[in-house]
């Protein structure tokens, strides 16, 4: 599933955008800091020496206090950034699952899931349950192709589920669940794409 990359590239490009905002705000308040200095030296031009130090250390002092709070703001956009960046990211990555379903690949999506599925569990024999919308591509030629695959004997559970994608696998006596739903997928794989955010961040 082509999820990671597609999220390394969120990540990116959410923190260049962040990174771009607080460059224009010390690059705004650098120039600043510049025309402050440069007026401060046009104003004192003909003056005395003493004069010309005090301006001088006042306009020194004053592009400081614009650069630390330009910074400060900087700082703040880009912590801003961080804890918005995870929200976005899973937001995104639910969007796209949710997306597949209408996709034309879906349903061999559906069964390779459906495969990992079964071959997780134990027993020689499974039942497979998915939401009700998708019911009706689990033919009995695709039950017979699951089992062949696998090696177990798989059935068809005609209550639909209540995922919004993927499957569910039963061992033979209900008891054994195996969630290849999208919710629990995503679930799954929310340490790894904390971990690539945190590396992109860095």
């Amino acid at each position: 599933m082509p999820l990671p990359d597609q999220t390394s590239l969120l990540c990116r490009a959410i923190r260049e955008k962040g990174q771009k905002e607080a460059g224009e705000i010390l690059s705004r308040a650098r120039e600043q800091a510049k025309r402050i200095l440069q007026e401060a030296k046009e104003n004192t031009h003909g003056e005395l020496e003493e004069r010309v130090s005090q301006e001088r250390q006042s306009a020194y002092q004053h592009a400081q206090r614009v650069v630390s709070a330009a910074e400060l703001k900087a700082g703040k956009q880009v912590m801003v950034t961080r804890q918005v960046l995870p929200k976005e990211v899973f937001e995104e990555a639910e969007k796209r699952l949710s997306a597949l379903r209408e996709d034309q690949g879906y349903p061999n999506i559906l069964r390779l899931l459906a495969i990992h599925a079964v071959s997780s569990l134990p027993e020689g024999h499974c039942w497979i349950q998915v939401r009700k919308s998708d019911q009706g591509l689990f033919s009995q030629d695709m039950l017979i192709d699951l089992s062949k695959e696998t090696g177990q004997t798989v059935e068809f559970l005609p209550e639909s589920a209540d995922i919004n994608g993927g499957c569910l696998a039963f061992g033979a006596n209900k008891k054994v669940l195996v969630d290849f739903s999208f919710d629990a997928l995503l679930k799954r794989a929310e340490p790894k794409l904390k971990e690539l955010m945190a590396n992109i961040q860095k």
